[in-house]
């Protein structure tokens, strides 16, 4: 391992204590050929060491504030709404990210903002999740780029919004492949790779408060967004004795840069509750218990706890950023 990233460190018995648990890794089942990949790309792993009986050690040599510096994430859906604010937020916290969106220009415009925040080392990746070559091809690219994966986070989705009398047969199969069967293909080959990598990892579904509480007029969004919850589950059951830990977010209504929140799915709204399309937002926001509008950066937040050390004995959790509106029991 010291060829591997150039460094020796002498340990004695009972000297190797961490001042907080992101400071040493433990990585037992890493190998050479693994580390040494991901050193060429980027340097993310700046020493290593092994402690007879306890195993291979990472050590960071990086602020508190950058957490996530040398992981590599992929974000579906990044090129706009919660996807973007994801990928910033992830990057924020020194991640290097994979954005990958059905719409390439929306994705490379991320790529742009990430730049300006914090020059942030992003690639903007065409992909449709419900095509599973697509997905293969995707996360190949991260690998050939960095050359490994820590973090997923599923976040592209879409919601039809239609009673149930007036849902169109086609809208319903579309929400399916995309909020379902996407989730489980970027899911599936994510944990292949972090498998194989033997060095543990975060996958995180962005579900819905729509998951947890039903609402009207919502039939496909929110089967799809309480499959993504009982999925997640399972995985964590699944993937737990790889070290991978499964979680969902939750988040309520984040109306700034939203494509769900469009035109058309406000006016469907306002006939839904009664009340003018410019009095939707506000009402949302009512129904909060803090009165307060939630920000795509409040769930990037709930995202990079998730993703950190200091989340890493939760799994199969489903965290709820919704400023109190669905109570979790």
């Amino acid at each position: 391992m010291f060829e591997v990233t150039g460094a020796r460190i002498c340990v004695r018995p009972g000297t190797a204590r961490a001042a907080r648990p992101a400071d040493a890794l433990p990585l037992a089942k890493a190998d050479a050929e693994t580390l040494a990949q991901r050193v060429t790309r980027g340097g993310a792993l700046p020493r290593a060491f092994l402690i007879p009986r306890l195993g291979l050690f990472m050590v960071r040599d990086t602020p508190a504030q950058d957490e996530l510096a040398g992981r590599i994430a992929i974000v579906t859906g990044a090129g706009s709404g919660l996807g973007r604010s994801i990928a910033r937020g992830l990057a924020r916290a020194g991640a290097r990210v994979g954005l990958t969106d059905v719409d390439l220009p929306s994705a490379r415009e991320t790529a742009k903002l990430m730049a300006q925040d914090s020059g942030a080392e992003a690639a903007p990746i065409r992909c449709d999740v419900t095509s599973e070559r697509a997905v293969a091809r995707a996360v190949a690219a991260v690998l050939d780029r960095w050359g490994g994966l820590d973090i997923l986070v599923n976040g592209a989705g879409i919601a039809p919004p239609y009673s149930l009398v007036d849902l169109p047969a086609e809208k319903w199969r579309q929400a399916l492949e995309v909020n379902l069967t996407g989730y489980f293909l970027m899911a599936q080959a994510a944990a292949r790779v972090m498998i194989r990598q033997g060095m543990g990892g975060s996958i995180i579904a962005l579900s819905s408060k729509s998951g947890l509480e039903a609402s009207r007029d919502n039939t496909a969004y929110n089967a799809t967004k309480a499959g993504e919850l009982h999925m997640a589950r399972g995985w964590a059951l699944e993937l737990g004795e790889h070290g991978i830990r499964v979680n969902a977010v939750a988040p309520g209504n984040v109306f700034a840069g939203s494509r769900i929140w469009s035109r058309e799915y406000i006016r469907a709204c306002a006939r839904k509750y009664g009340i003018k399309p410019q009095e939707v937002i506000p009402y949302y926001i009512a129904k909060t218990a803090l009165k307060q509008e939630l920000t795509g950066a409040d769930v990037a937040e709930a995202v990079v706890f998730l993703c950190s050390e200091r989340a890493a004995k939760i799994t199969g959790q489903t965290l709820v950023v919704d400023g109190g509106q669905v109570m979790v029991r």
